[in-house]
């Protein structure tokens, strides 16, 4: 059945034999050791290129490692704070209505809501003047 040969397509990608050889072929290519004159250990292939080989900007591009610790810690230091602030969040959705997002967005919202304040009154001035 068609079921069958995809069932047995996924135990093949999944096989110790698949998975040793993309194992094994991680590692970098040396030679057999009977053409070595000394005793080689394995190594790792690199994931990343290695950064004294890469070329530099003429300026002195790139960052110090003092400016990218600290740019470093402060994004860890914000993740942080964004954390425990959306921890409060969750525990206490009051917290919403004096958070400073709202208070940013009343600020700039202030001619509309005062434009709604006078229409709505001035709605219940006329009701009152018609009843």
């Amino acid at each position: 059945m068609w079921y069958q040969e995809e069932d047995e397509d996924e135990d093949l990608m999944c096989s110790p034999a698949i998975l040793a050889r993309r194992a094994s072929e991680s590692w970098i290519n040396v030679p057999p050791v009977e053409m070595l004159s000394t005793p080689q250990t394995l190594q790792r292939k690199k994931s990343l290129p290695d950064v004294a080989g890469m070329p530099r900007l003429p300026d002195g591009g790139g960052m110090s490692r003092e400016e990218v610790s600290a740019l470093g810690s402060a994004r860890r230091e914000e993740v942080r704070r964004m954390h425990e602030e959306s921890e409060k969040l969750r525990a206490n959705p009051l917290l919403y209505l004096v958070s400073p997002q709202v208070k940013d967005w009343f600020s700039r919202q202030q001619l509309v809501i005062l434009v709604l304040f006078i229409n709505i009154s001035l709605g219940i001035m006329f009701f009152k003047l018609l009843t």
